[in-house]
């Protein structure tokens, strides 16, 4: 099984045991708003195209308001059984959900301001780094000084390095922990635990 149908399948069995009221790292969504996401994420590919599309937006909060009035339970095994069989999703389910499931794994384990980092294999945290690695230079691209992002036992990944900006190597920001952690803060999230040194104060997270 690939880490990305194990922590659907991890996902899907914290969201039927805490109930569809729990709070998650995701702001203004309780654990129903979260299972709703992740079901029309995957089975309504135009309406979830609003998530990107501007003028697609109001199609996306229609759909999201009628799946939203289901029962709760039929919501979440209804995304846990994987997407349609047709669906192309089904053949790209590990580029697609690898970040995504441990993301929202997390946002609902740690809905409660609990931080309890988990063990990884080190053949998942070479996966979640590939994700950090392709997501950092996107999100921190707009911060003031080059950002070195410093996961345990892997190699760092340092974005907004432009010439010039850091001339005696010096001026830069650090953030290190283990590369789950890392990924977590770079989609947002507070609720990690990371350590920071250098110009932190020069660090903007855009592009969420």
């Amino acid at each position: 099984m690939s880490f990305a149908a194990a922590e659907r399948r991890r996902l899907a069995d914290l969201l039927l045991e805490l109930g569809p009221d729990a709070p998650t790292l995701c702001e203004g969504w309780d654990t129903r708003d979260l299972a709703v996401h992740l079901l029309v994420r995957e089975t309504r590919p135009l309406a979830a195209a609003g998530m990107f599309v501007p003028p697609l937006q109001g199609r996306l909060d229609a759909v999201t308001r009628e799946v939203g009035q289901r029962d709760y339970g039929g919501i979440v095994r209804e995304w846990a059984a994987g997407p349609p069989r047709r669906s192309p999703v089904r053949l790209l389910d590990t580029v697609m959900n690898t970040s995504e499931h441990f993301i929202h794994h997390e946002d609902v384990r740690r809905g409660g301001g609990v931080v309890e980092p988990r063990d990884f294999s080190m053949a998942v945290q070479k996966q979640l780094h590939r994700v950090l690695a392709m997501m950092a230079p996107r999100v921190l691209s707009g911060s003031g000084v080059p950002v070195v992002l410093q996961p345990d036992g892997l190699p760092r990944v340092v974005v907004a390095d432009r010439r010039g900006v850091s001339p005696d190597g010096e001026a830069v920001a650090r953030v290190s922990g283990p590369v789950g952690e890392l990924l977590l803060w770079a989609s947002g999230r507070d609720a990690v635990a990371v350590d920071f040194a250098g110009e932190i104060e020069q660090i903007e997270l855009s592009g969420l």
